[in-house]
């Protein structure tokens, strides 16, 4: 059956058909927004939220602090002091709240009342264990006071224990400094050199080196040889005269620095010079850098023994 309109005369054709009008701009937005007048402050209400966050905070806090507590301390790494030493030098009390333990605390409180440690690494193990590695320090110098004692000094100048002469004799000595009352844990100080009187009219000899100079050159020449791994292989070191510093390579070579200028360069070059010698070898090694070799250079000097 045909679908076509009987009612259109022929030929005529059907009109457009029209779109319907678009909707006003208003009818394409959101919904209306409805103001609305504050309801009062409650006060009490407020009140009642406060202490009801501040009440479980507290009973978060107090629950913490009683179940994460110092319970076990753990020690490693000692030789000289025993566990228990580390432990009443850390400052650390059974039922210590884990949480407020500092791990840099404890770390500074064993250094400072224990010399021989040089390092402290502290671990915290939740719910109630402190773990304590300290390393000990592997060599002390032995400096004389002025009273004739003989005192362990640490390569940055701090005193570490009293010792005889005897035991002395094991540590590198120190000569050409005295301490003035070294106090074990406390830094040295050098005790000054006094005027001499070997004149013969009875006149002084104005000292023109304190002693804090020789010590620091002390302090100055362990520090460089620790840094270049030279670690107990020296005998001796001889600050008496400030343009000529010495010291003793074990048994085999003496060692001439010159004055304290370019230490560093100096015991790194002694340490090149030495590795290039034989077990067999032994004599005097002039790294002053004050002898003239023709070629222009500044070269270790080595003078075998007789």
């Amino acid at each position: 059956m045909s679908t076509k309109d009987k009612s259109r005369p022929a030929g005529q054709k059907r009109p457009p058909r029209r779109r319907p009008a678009s909707r006003p701009a208003a009818s394409r937005t959101g919904p209306d927004v409805v103001y609305t007048q504050p309801g009062p402050f409650n006060r009490n209400r407020f009140l009642l939220h406060l202490i009801s966050i501040v009440a479980v905070v507290l009973a978060l806090v107090f629950g913490m602090s009683l179940f994460f507590t110092v319970k076990h301390v753990e020690v490693a790494g000692m030789e000289k002091y025993t566990p228990w030493q580390i432990r009443e030098a850390s400052g650390l009390k059974d039922g210590e709240n884990l949480l407020a333990v500092s791990e840099a605390r404890i770390s500074n409180q064993i250094e400072r009342n224990l010399p021989y440690v040089s390092k402290v690494r502290v671990r915290i193990e939740l719910p109630d264990t402190v773990h304590i590695y300290v390393e000990e320090l592997d060599v002390v110098y032995a400096v004389a006071s002025g009273d004739g004692q003989w005192w362990l000094m640490r390569a940055d100048g701090r005193i570490v224990d009293k010792t005889s002469a005897a035991e002395a004799e094991r540590y590198t000595k120190v000569s050409g400094v005295l301490l003035a009352e070294p106090q074990v844990g406390e830094q040295a100080v050098a005790a000054e050199d006094a005027p001499e009187t070997d004149n013969p009219d009875g006149e002084t000899t104005p000292v023109t080196v304190k002693g804090s100079e020789r010590l620091s050159a002390v302090i100055s020449i362990v520090g460089f040889l620790e840094s270049n791994g030279i670690i107990g292989n020296i005998s001796s070191i001889d600050v008496q005269n400030m343009n000529d510093l010495q010291l003793w390579y074990g048994t085999r070579f003496q060692v001439l620095l010159g004055d304290s200028t370019d230490l560093a360069f100096k015991i790194a070059s002694m340490k090149s010079a030495v590795s290039q010698m034989g077990d067999y070898q032994k004599g005097v090694l002039d790294i002053s850098f004050t002898v003239d070799t023709g070629s222009g250079k500044n070269e270790v000097i080595y003078t075998p023994s007789a």
